[in-house]
C-alpha cells in the first residue's frame, strides 16, 4: 500500500489527487490532506507515507529538517508557481518540482519514476551466511561488482553475493536503480547529486559514472542535463 500525504490547498488537492489515481491504477494507495503541517507531523507519529505533496511554501529549511530529513526514503514533490526557480541547484533524486499551472504533463513526466521509487518498502531476499536476510529496496544504497561477487551495501550493513550484474539490473531496474557504470548500480532515491565522472549519494559516497553509462542515460532522459555539475 502506497500512502500519500498532501499538504496543499483544496483546489489543487483535488487536482493532484484526480492525476494520482491515474499514475497508481495498478498500485494500491491511499491519500490523506492535510492543511497544517502540524496536523500532519502530529499524524505522521501513528503512520507513515512513501509520498509527500507540499506547496511550495512549506519549502524551508525547518520543514525539510522535520519531513524530509526524517523521512529518508520517502518521496517529495513540491507544487510551485516556476518549479525551475523553486528547485535551483537540488538535484536530490527523491524530490520532484511540478508547475502549479501545468500539473497534468508534469506528474506524468514523473510517473514511471514516481511509482518505481514509492514501492521501494519491498523485500530483496538475500541468502548470506546461510540465513535469508530480507532488506527493503529503499535501504540498499548502491551495488558494486567486484571480480565475480556482488557488493550490496545498505543501511543494515554490507553484504555479497556471486551472481550476474545483468541479472540484478533486470531485477532492480523496476525499483529505481540506474546502471551507471558496467559494476555499478545505485537507488536512484538516495542520489544527491551528478558530477561529470561521479554521482553523490546522501551517504557521501562517490560511485563511478562512465561515459557510456551517462550516455545512454541521457538518451533515456534519465540524467539532468542543465543541472549537472561537471
Amino acid at each position: 500500500m502506497i500512502r500519500i500525504a498532501i499538504l496543499e490547498h483544496e483546489k489543487e488537492t483535488k487536482e493532484i489527487v484526480f492525476l494520482l489515481a491515474r499514475v497508481f491504477r495498478q498500485n494500491d494507495w491511499v491519500f490523506r490532506h492535510y492543511f497544517k503541517a502540524s496536523e500532519l507531523a502530529r499524524k505522521m507519529k501513528e503512520e507513515s507515507y512513501q509520498i509527500f505533496i507540499f506547496d511550495e511554501m512549506f519549502r524551508s529549511p525547518r520543514m525539510e529538517s522535520v519531513f524530509v530529513h526524517d523521512n529518508p526514503d520517502a518521496v517529495f514533490i513540491y507544487l510551485c508557481e516556476d518549479p525551475l526557480v523553486t528547485k535551483g541547484n537540488d538535484d536530490r533524486e527523491r524530490i520532484f518540482y511540478l508547475g502549479k499551472n501545468s500539473l497534468a504533463a508534469g506528474l506524468d513526466s514523473i510517473s514511471q519514476r514516481l511509482v518505481s521509487q514509492s514501492s521501494q518498502n519491498d523485500h530483496y531476499t538475500l541468502a548470506y551466511d546461510g540465513t535469508h536476510v530480507n532488506i527493503p529496496y529503499q535501504e540498499i544504497f548502491y551495488v558494486e561488482k567486484i571480480e565475480k561477487m556482488v557488493w550490496f551495501h545498505t543501511r543494515k550493513g554490507v553484504f555479497h553475493k556471486r551472481m550476474n550484474m545483468s541479472d540484478l539490473e533486470k531485477l532492480f531496474s523496476p525499483y529505481g536503480f540506474l546502471r551507471v557504470h558496467v559494476s555499478y548500480l545505485v537507488n536512484r532515491k538516495h542520489i544527491r547529486s551528478w558530477h561529470k565522472e561521479d554521482v553523490e549519494l546522501v551517504t557521501g559516497d562517490l560511485v563511478p559514472l562512465s561515459r557510456a553509462q551517462k550516455r545512454r542515460l541521457r538518451q533515456e532522459k534519465d540524467v539532468p542535463v542543465s543541472g549537472e555539475r561537471v
